[in-house]
């Protein structure tokens, strides 16, 4: 699997997040707080439904809103595909994952 690009909405510290990936290995970089951890955790969530065990739903949903989304873009290995995987939590959570190339 090759990520190629995770969005971020009203997830923990991030109103909005927009991260690129290349092909080959890339590099989270930042200051302490910057959200480096966030990014990561927000790709377990989306692919793997994995949360830190001390943090319940209530706690990855920015405070003022009402839901948060997590969407990763990433290329199967397994058939050269594009997919997207899509989990909202809060107000109308879902879990969704969408062949991009089928449309």
């Amino acid at each position: 699997m090759q990520i190629i690009r995770v969005s971020l909405e009203n997830f923990r510290s991030y109103r909005e997040g927009l991260v690129d990936f290349v092909p080959g290995v890339n590099a989270i970089v930042g200051a302490n707080g910057a959200g480096k951890s966030t990014v990561l955790g927000a790709i377990g969530l989306a692919l793997f439904n994995a949360r830190p065990p001390s943090i319940h739903n209530e706690g990855l949903v920015r405070e003022g809103a009402n839901s948060a989304t997590v969407t990763v873009e990433f290329e199967s290995t397994l058939d050269e595909r594009r997919y997207e995987v899509e989990r909202r939590l809060g107000t109308n959570a879902r879990f969704r994952v969408y062949d991009i190339e089928m449309g």
